[in-house]
């Protein structure tokens, strides 16, 4: 049997993502359910090692890579995770298995089967690279955004900012306060320079702030009409290839 414990703050998710795990392997047996960081430490205080651990990044207490620093986990990790670009890329990097959430039945059984060539030392070191990758990465966010007005310098604090917005092959950003700068950097680099637990690009044109938003209208399945304060001079939706994304990016 792969003894498995999942860890995920999100009950509904939790118990689907045991009965997937069932489904996809019969020698699937579900020994724990934990949803936060502290629980997970005292469980691995009194019982052995699982097998494999279906790891929510993001839980009702904090991150889970704190487990990782507090108790020696000698398990299989695969991680799952809704949102965030920079993790996933960073993932990709230090060759550790990750799902996207909601998890798909396909990529779950082929994360089993990863998990059937490998040994947990195997991984352990990748582990360690890549919670180093991702907290570098937060260090380098985007703190302020230097403008050019007149002859002055302006200094805007990356927090300050409503959203970020394209028009006729130029960039600016709008403050909470309705105040308009241009930027020399491209929108494909601005969104590369922010904390996308804060910011998220809904289509080519605009990226917006989390605290911009107003009002969300669902209109269908793929189209999302936003509203944000300040209000924008365009329409503003989300495009049809972010809409999952956009909604798991709401729902941290």
């Amino acid at each position: 049997m792969i003894r498995t414990l999942i860890i995920e703050d999100e009950e509904p998710a939790a118990l689907r993502l045991g009965q997937m795990l069932k489904k996809a392997d019969s020698d699937i047996e579900i020994v724990a359910i934990l949803d936060t960081v502290e629980s997970a430490v005292r469980w691995f205080r009194s019982n052995p090692n699982p097998d494999l651990i279906m790891l929510d990044i993001q839980l009702g207490d904090g991150i889970s890579f704190e487990i990782f620093r507090r108790i020696k986990v000698e398990s299989y990790v695969i991680f799952t995770t809704a949102y965030d670009e920079y993790a996933i890329k960073a993932f990709e990097l230090n060759s550790i298995d990750y799902l996207l959430k909601p998890v798909d039945e396909a990529r779950l059984a082929g994360s089993l089967q990863k998990y059937r060539k490998f040994l947990p030392s195997d991984q352990n070191e990748s582990i360690e690279k890549l919670i180093e990758t991702i907290e570098s990465r937060r260090d380098k966010f985007k703190k302020r955004f230097v403008v050019n007005i007149a002859n002055q310098i302006k200094i805007v604090d990356t927090t300050d900012v409503a959203f970020f917005y394209s028009s006729e092959k130029n960039t600016f950003l709008c403050t909470f306060d309705k105040r308009h700068y241009p930027l020399e950097f491209s929108l494909d680099h601005i969104e590369e320079m922010l904390n996308h637990e804060i910011f998220f690009r809904i289509n080519r044109q605009y990226i917006l702030n989390f605290g911009s938003i107003s009002k969300i209208d669902i209109q269908s399945k793929s189209r999302i009409k936003i509203k944000t304060n300040p209000p924008a001079a365009d329409e503003l939706l989300v495009s049809s290839s972010r809409s999952s994304e956009f909604r798991g990016w709401l729902d941290k």
